[in-house]
């Protein structure tokens, strides 16, 4: 080992150490190297590609036995060869952050971040937007073309050409009626096929194939990204108001049978009201009423389409604006699953949809104080055994129903966990979902435990979050003990996980 390199490695270990953890990679101050961060959802295999290197250099460089082993935020040195072309440092915009503080994190001024990013005004940036922090040599001062992605995206969601209302400079998450298309990009998961990701989308293996331009469409890779055709993004129909700083949906494309996210930022206090799917929208408004956020369930069975999410603005004078955009809605890309039950009389539609309507009329209501922080805890420390969505055949009947929740395989008498704080809003005997008890948490959030043996919290009682709340038994139409958990939003059924994995708003 030379001087020149052992004094780089010090440096580097250094940074290592000392280091802010900003979410792309960063540079080392001889070029030699670079240092990734690792984001959610990367592996080694994925990281190499990134930096055109072998797994096998960056596990040496980091001594690395075992290339499954590495953690999200943990910082690799990713080694470059004498004539690698400088790497370009890229980050992903994540709620809260402003362009001044993620300037600060990567040692940038503001004016370098704004004209590197081509942005109309330091304030104009957007969750999930992909900012160049240090330009590549093979990033030119070239345009991006109509069918270029202007990021690189995360599965689910949409990569915008970057666009701005010509009267305001607005920087937001949709396009206009009319502007060029863009590209929808689904990142392939481990064990997905070519057809699942075409069910999910409604496409066909042809149409992936040839978006894509695959000579061979039974071979994917983990991590690679697809175009899908036929996906849109969200297009706002006229002007937004003059009032509306920011304008926000997190994630762009909705799910069916998952959650979404509006928000809204005003330059004084207005009232909100709007309409999605046919329902009226909870608005949320926050700061003065400057700050207006909202929480959507997208209904399981919703038709892949685009549909219109319109709000009304009324300032204080008593002034209204409109604004207008269409919403892409997908499949969320659930699976099949056969089920035997005995008592075939709790398989009767009109069982199953009078329990139904009784649960969407008990999480309808809607509480202006939030009892929850970021998102929810997981309910047992148990097993997980069925996810959310899945089609669900009963005895022989077709697909037509779904699992409404997650199931936690418990032993009998394990103790069932409340995800968050909150007060119980129901505590009875159904007859699909056995000995249940519903909390409400506060901003039309509710979760449901089912098919309990013993519920031990009184209705109208208040929770803390890892609360007690029953033991795992096997009422109503179960199978065998277990905890069946469920999510409401807004009356609508949504899946759980999603709360888990991802912080709201």
């Amino acid at each position: 080992m030379n001087k020149s390199f052992a004094n780089c490695l010090v440096l580097l270990l250094a940074f290592l150490i000392f280091a802010p953890t900003p979410h792309a990679a960063q540079e080392s101050s001889d070029g030699a190297f670079t240092v990734h961060v690792v984001q959610r959802g990367e592996n080694l295999f994925r990281i190499a590609l990134k930096y055109n290197r072998f797994a096998e250099d960056i596990a040496e460089a980091n001594g690395i036995t075992n290339n499954d082993t590495i953690s999200v935020g943990q910082r690799l040195i990713i080694p470059l060869a004498a004539d690698s072309p400088q790497q370009g440092i890229t980050h992903v915009v994540a709620s809260g952050e402003t362009l001044a503080s993620i300037a600060a994190t990567y040692g940038k001024s503001l004016a370098e971040l704004t004209s590197l990013n081509r942005l109309a005004s330091a304030d104009l940036i957007y969750v999930g937007q992909e900012l160049t922090i240090v330009a590549g040599d093979d990033e030119g001062a070239s345009e991006l073309s109509d069918d270029t992605p202007s990021s690189a995206p995360t599965d689910g969601q949409v990569s915008p050409v970057p666009t701005a209302l010509p009267s305001q400079g607005i920087h937001h998450s949709f396009s206009r009626s009319g502007d060029p298309a863009t590209v929808f990009i689904h990142t392939v998961k481990s064990g997905e096929t070519l057809s699942e990701i075409g069910l999910r989308y409604h496409q066909t293996i042809d149409a992936l194939a040839r978006a894509n331009n695959m000579a061979d469409p039974s071979f994917l890779s983990v991590g690679q990204r697809l175009t899908i055709p036929g996906i849109l993004l969200p297009q706002l129909t006229q002007e937004l108001p003059e009032s509306v700083v920011a304008f926000t949906i997190d994630p762009l494309v909705f799910e069916a049978g998952r959650s979404g996210r509006v928000e809204l930022l005003t330059s004084e206090p207005v009232t909100i009201s709007g309409q999605f799917l046919g329902r009226q929208l909870r608005v949320i408004e926050r700061e003065a009423g400057m700050r207006h956020n909202i929480l959507i369930g997208i209904p399981m069975f919703t038709k892949m389409s685009a549909y219109p999410l319109t709000l009304e603005l009324t300032d204080d004078l008593g002034q209204s604006h409109q604004i207008a955009a269409n919403v892409q809605v997908i499949s969320g890309g659930y699976g099949r699953q056969t089920i035997k039950i005995a008592d075939s009389e709790l398989l009767a539609p009109a069982v199953e949809e009078e329990e139904f309507s009784l649960l969407a009329h008990a999480t309808a209501g809607f509480s202006l104080e939030r009892t929850w922080t970021d998102g929810l805890s997981l309910p047992a420390a148990a097993p997980i055994n069925a996810v959310f969505g899945t089609l669900r055949s009963y005895n022989g009947s077709p697909f037509n129903r779904y699992h409404g929740g997650v199931d936690f395989a418990g032993a009998p008498g394990t103790s069932i966990l409340a995800a968050a704080d909150g007060t119980v809003v129901m505590v009875d005997r159904l007859q699909i979902r056995g000995h249940t008890t519903v909390i409400d948490h506060g901003w039309g959030l509710f979760t449901l435990y089912a098919h309990q043996d013993e519920t031990l919290v009184a209705l109208r009682a208040e929770v803390k979050s890892g609360q007690v709340i029953g033991t795992v038994g096997s009422t109503g139409r179960s199978t065998g003990p277990h905890l069946h958990w469920e999510a409401w939003l807004n009356g609508v059924n949504v899946d759980p996980m999603q709360w888990v994995e991802e912080a709201f708003p």
